[in-house]
């Protein structure tokens, strides 16, 4: 059963004539009626009655031809669907971004929105761990987060820009030192309140502390970026934090930590193969558009 035989029944019904649908449809009058006879062979039936002047519905087509109709309209709706899908009309998108990239993710959600209202946003701010377990569960499109050293086969990873790790403070703090870059030793003079472990830039830190006997000023943890960096700009806390953390926030400043170790790369991820919907890719060019504008 193909549709078009369907819709070659459904012509030839609305118009009561094999010839007045084929001038309906463009076709010729026998290849209509070959593939309705094709048709009733395969369902073992006589859906029409025929004469030389009519064609109606037998008693077998009245049961079948609400069938028919439904069939193609439920066609003709998928259709829409896809179209709508394609242009952006509906659907959903998850995106997920560890807590450091606030400002670029806060900006490319609200042009997302914008320019495309009728896709739901299923947003997740979390650590890497839980966005890379999600997207694996596939509740997640994509995820942008700092790229690990250690990569995952499962995961397909894209460049967005560099960053550093740096000492932050609030302003003052920090531009008496007269330096441009922190030596790692001198870190352990500064009273600290650091993002908890398993956060990105914490990790970033242990790896640039590997193998130097330095000892941290640890005087708290906390597992809120946000919180952290409203703790350092109204006390006199330093903190250890990605340079991307705190664009847009004020009464902050930053020194980078000399270390190659220090360095992060932003990236965004999909999940290795998969297909990628209409919606993930133009969130990603509207990220890369405000990436490129900072």
């Amino acid at each position: 059963m193909e549709l078009r035989q369907l819709r070659y029944f459904v012509e030839v019904v609305r118009t009561g004539s094999f010839s007045l649908a084929s001038k309906s449809l463009f076709i010729t009058q026998s290849t209509i009626s070959q593939q309705i006879r094709k048709l009733e062979e395969e369902l073992g039936v006589e859906l029409l009655t025929r004469d030389t002047r009519h064609v109606s519905l037998s008693d077998f087509g009245e049961q079948f031809f609400p069938c028919a109709v439904q069939v193609l309209e439920g066609a003709r709706s998928g259709v829409e669907r896809i179209r709508d899908v394609r242009d952006l009309k509906v659907g959903t998108l998850g995106v997920g971004a560890t807590y450091s990239f606030g400002p670029i993710f806060k900006k490319t959600v609200l042009d997302f929105n914008r320019l495309y209202p009728h896709i739901k946003l299923n947003l997740v701010i979390s650590s890497k761990e839980e966005l890379l377990r999600r997207m694996l569960d596939r509740e997640l499109d994509l995820s942008i987060t700092y790229k690990s050293p250690l990569g995952d086969d499962r995961i397909e990873s894209h460049f967005l820009f560099q960053s550093r790790l740096c000492l932050v403070g609030r302003k003052g703090k920090l531009s008496a030192l007269g330096k441009e870059e922190v030596p790692v030793e001198e870190l352990s003079k500064f009273p600290l309140a650091l993002p908890s472990k398993g956060l990105q830039a914490r990790d970033t830190l242990e790896d640039v502390l590997f193998a130097q006997n330095v000892d941290l000023d640890i005087r708290m943890e906390i597992n809120s970026v946000r919180s952290l960096l409203d703790l350092v700009c109204d006390g006199n806390l330093l903190t250890i934090i990605s340079e991307e953390a705190i664009q847009q926030v004020r009464g902050l400043e930053a020194v980078p930590i000399a270390h190659p170790s220090g360095r992060m790369e932003g990236c965004y991820h999909f999940l290795k193969g998969e297909y990628h919907r209409a919606a993930a890719l133009k969130f990603i060019e509207i990220l890369r558009e405000n990436n490129s504008s900072k």
